[in-house]
């Protein structure tokens, strides 16, 4: 064999050999530690939805505080409506405005003279009553549909369902009394509307004597020059809040009806055992203050009265029973 002959006997074993080493390359399995890289990201997205990263929890809501634990006194749930009702035991309780005690406000004529009656026992919504609990009364043909169906920024508020536990507002006091009626309970009275947010001492708000701030109220923030949320929350929302019963939003939110005439010297000659109210008058008495307003007017001393046939945007009511059931 010549030396050209060898040359190219020796190129085409090199060639055979390159040619059987790529395949071989091709068909090489998968390393391990490439099998465990692709299944990470099936392993790390399922940990991610598992444990997802706390976010700021929303404030509770009307369903979250059916069992809240705030309240002091004897609690039923009502069966029609699904409404806790709050016992608010017998007792004296400081009707008007203290004059040495009124985080700096000075009182109002209609305020005074201060004076304490005496209540018997009485049940009181632990909330105000909501859009989904007002539904309920027209689905049974108890309650009108009502014609204002709108909030403050709002315009399907009531129909929506992400508002069901919002307080019902734009509500006349003849439509709230026809509500607490269905229920089988009636309108508060002035004092049992202020017996249930003061308690036994003279406070001047329902937590104490500290003027509101946005961990207690639905109110205007004075301090900061601004509405805390511009609208109404739902109910139940500021636990801080609350009475010395356990009450809820007694002070913003939402005005509040309730069952008395108003006059302006009432207090002057109101009688001393479960007081009604005047016997006739041109408006009704509210309570509480509502998300567009201040410090002043929502303390518990505050009223004002309305012509009960107004459809107000920030009123809303609350029910109350003589004992629970009757």
């Amino acid at each position: 064999m010549n030396r050209q002959n060898r040359f190219l006997l020796i190129m085409l074993l090199v060639l055979l050999i390159i040619s059987a080493c790529s395949a071989r390359d091709v068909n090489v399995p998968t390393a391990p530690s490439q099998a465990i890289s692709t299944a990470s990201p099936t392993f790390l997205l399922t940990k991610t939805e598992t444990n997802p990263v706390p976010i700021n929890t929303p404030k509770p809501t009307f369903a979250q505080n059916l069992t809240a634990s705030t309240e002091t006194s004897p609690i039923q749930v009502r069966e029609i409506d699904g409404m806790p009702m709050i016992e608010i035991p017998a007792g004296k309780v400081w009707i008007g405005c203290d004059e040495t005690n009124n985080a700096g406000f000075s009182c109002l004529a209609d305020e005074l003279p201060l004076h304490q009656v005496y209540l018997d026992t009485f049940y009181i919504d632990k909330f105000e009553v909501t859009n989904a609990q007002f539904a309920l009364c027209v689905k049974d043909e108890a309650c009108a549909q009502p014609y204002y169906q709108h909030s403050e920024t709002r315009q399907d508020y009531y129909s929506n369902p992400d508002y069901a536990d919002f307080p019902k507002v734009a509500v006349s006091w003849f439509e709230a009394r026809d509500y607490c009626e269905w229920v089988g309970g009636r309108l508060p009275t002035e004092a049992e509307w202020v017996r249930a947010a003061r308690g036994d001492d003279n406070r001047v708000y329902p937590w104490g004597d500290e003027v509101p701030d946005c961990d207690k109220a639905n109110t205007l923030d004075e301090k900061a020059g601004r509405l805390c949320f511009g609208d109404t929350t739902p109910v139940g929302s500021f636990p801080e809040g609350a009475s010395p019963f356990g009450v809820m939003d007694l002070a913003g939110n939402v005005w509040e009806w309730t069952a008395d005439w108003y006059h302006q010297n009432y207090y002057s000659i109101s009688p001393e055992i479960n007081p009604q109210g005047p016997e006739q008058g041109g408006t009704k008495v509210v309570h509480g203050g509502g998300f567009d307003y201040g410090w002043k007017v929502t303390r518990i001393a505050y009223t004002t009265d309305h012509d009960p046939r107004e459809h107000k945007i920030g009123f809303g009511f609350r029910c109350v029973m003589d004992s629970y059931g009757n």
